[in-house]
């Protein structure tokens, strides 16, 4: 998914036919007095300081702590967003410094694409249960600097994790090294076509192993408490090396020739499988192995798989 300032951000922040959530935006930033004197550059070069420091706000963003810490210079920065919007929209409400926008534009795409992965990577974790992230995430959809459908997951987060469930889940993480480990041998083997459907049935058993490794419905997205985290990531350590061998190989076996034709599909959907119930046994940490850089890696494999084949 591309960034909202990529398909329509420029209209959003001129305030030209911008859809029905960034007219919020666009009238908060009427709100906002001139404030050109509070800028060093041109709206242009503003706009791609802001963006660039947003990003690298919400990249440093690893837990619940730095979640929460973030927050107040979020909110700041979308102030900040806003009162650019308003100096580019400009006093009589028509496009302002278009110029010097459209020189930067390559450079703000490319800004914004890379803030959008962090937008993703964090809604997926639910802004590690901060309600000032999240409240932060939802003002930047108001301000048209996020579309509304990056954040439509979001949910205020469910209570902390009782002494008793916490116990039920740190003795469910001390028995996935098991499957991991087996995973990562399977896709090991992987070399070629015939091995590669040879590791079927392995992938099939294993799928309903870690299928029936998922927490319970009543403690997804639930956090630990301070006391039991430390021991939390400690029956969890294992099996973190071994998820980071699981990701070196899916990459590997996207590179191989030929993975992307008919003869490695019954394999393929064996691995989707399992990489599904991988993901949903291990959500509590999955996206810190399998994250933006992973998709990316695949995405590299596959499209040289591809290039390789023609």
């Amino acid at each position: 998914m591309k960034f909202p300032f990529i398909t329509v951000g420029t209209a959003i922040l001129l305030g030209l036919n911008a859809p029905a959530g960034a007219q919020v935006g666009a009238a908060a930033a009427a709100a906002v007095p001139p404030q050109q004197s509070m800028f060093k550059g041109s709206p242009g070069q503003e706009l791609l300081r802001v963006t660039n420091e947003m990003w690298f706000l919400l990249s440093g963003v690893a837990d619940r702590k730095g979640a929460d810490a973030a927050a107040p210079s979020f909110m700041k920065l979308i102030d900040e967003m806003e009162a650019i919007g308003k100096l580019l929209q400009g006093e009589d409400g028509m496009a302002q410094d278009l110029e010097a926008l459209d020189m930067l534009h390559y450079r703000i795409a490319e800004a914004l694409d890379d803030l959008s992965a962090e937008f993703e990577s964090l809604c997926r974790v639910n802004c590690y249960g901060s309600p000032a992230l999240i409240k932060g995430f939802r003002r930047a959809v108001d301000s048209g600097v996020v579309g509304e459908e990056v954040v439509e997951d979001l949910t205020e987060p469910r209570p902390v994790l009782t002494e008793k469930e916490a116990r039920h889940e740190i003795s469910r993480f001390r028995r996935l090294a098991a499957p991991d480990r087996d995973l990562l041998l399977a896709l090991q083997g992987v070399q070629d076509v015939e091995s590669a459907n040879r590791a079927i049935a392995s992938l099939q058993s294993l799928a309903v192993r870690l299928e029936n490794l998922q927490p319970k419905q009543e403690h997804a997205d639930r956090r630990f408490s301070p006391s039991a985290l430390r021991s939390a990531r400690e029956a969890y350590a294992p099996v973190e090396p071994l998820l980071w061998g699981i990701r070196t190989e899916l990459v590997r076996i996207a590179s191989l020739p030929g993975y992307d034709e008919m003869p490695y599909d019954n394999f393929s959907d064996a691995l989707d499988r399992v990489y599904e119930n991988l993901a949903n046994s291990h959500s509590t940490w999955f996206e810190d192995v399998f994250d933006a850089s992973f998709r990316s890696d695949l995405d590299e494999a596959l499209h040289e798989n591809v290039t390789t084949s023609n």
